[in-house]
């Protein structure tokens, strides 16, 4: 492998960068970039995701679904540069029914069951192919976690403000 110190460059900007912020008690930080079969793979820990209203929603048997995207970036003294960009990944959250614990479904159909919901889940993103990513440049991992869900009080509600009640003379 011709990029064992490019990845540990890497590795130091996406500590520094990923230090934890919490945006609405959620907080992400990248814990891995590493490179498997000429590909370029990041794994970004999502702390506190399932608190009150998410944790309440899963418990009831919804799903709470988590949307990740990734871009790595060069750094340069004026303009950065995006060097690889990842269409967003989307996972979703169920409830484990064999225990108190959850079941994570990625978009391709991969699960991975977490027994503890207090614990940080880990979500693995594919950034692209490592050619990418050139020795003796800097590179930063810039990554941006959504959380949502598809309550049916949500749906019905979106509903009626889309079409209009039953009762309502207006609407489509």
């Amino acid at each position: 492998m011709r990029h064992p110190r490019t990845l540990a460059r890497i590795a130091i900007c996406a500590a520094l960068v990923s230090v934890p912020r919490v945006a609405l008690a959620l907080e992400a930080r990248v814990t891995q970039i590493r490179t498997t079969d000429a590909r370029l793979w990041a794994a970004i820990e999502v702390r506190d995701l399932l608190r009150d209203r998410f944790l309440e929603l899963v418990r009831e048997g919804k799903a709470v679904f988590v949307q990740l995207q990734a871009d790595l970036w060069e750094d340069h003294r004026v303009f950065d540069r995006v060097v690889l960009t990842t269409p967003a990944a989307t996972y979703r959250i169920d409830p484990d029914i064999s225990g108190p614990g959850i079941i994570l479904l990625d978009q391709y159909g991969g699960t991975s069951r977490h027994a503890d919901v207090r614990q940080p889940i880990s979500l693995r993103v594919e950034l692209g192919p490592a050619d990418r990513v050139e020795d003796g440049q800097t590179y930063y991992l810039h990554t941006l976690v959504t959380a949502a869900t598809a309550d049916e009080r949500d749906i019905d509600q979106a509903g009626v403000a889309l079409f209009g009640s039953e009762e309502s003379t207006r609407g489509l």
